[in-house]
């Protein structure tokens, strides 16, 4: 996760971490793991222009 949210605020990351367990269940959260990521933003800007690219090839 990239963000001065989660970054700096506690509360934050407990929360998140609260709600994902109380939404995917104990055993399932136990694999999830969050990360502070560097340059998050950037990497998902990749990955989506990748997934777009992929996209516009399978429409032709």
């Amino acid at each position: 996760m990239d963000g001065g949210l989660y970054e700096h605020y506690t509360i934050f990351s407990e929360t998140l971490e609260n709600t994902l367990r109380e939404m995917l269940g104990e055993e399932v959260s136990s694999s999830v793991v969050i990360k502070l990521a560097n340059d998050g933003s950037g990497i998902g800007a990749a990955l989506l222009a990748a997934a777009h690219s992929q996209y516009l090839e399978a429409e032709v």
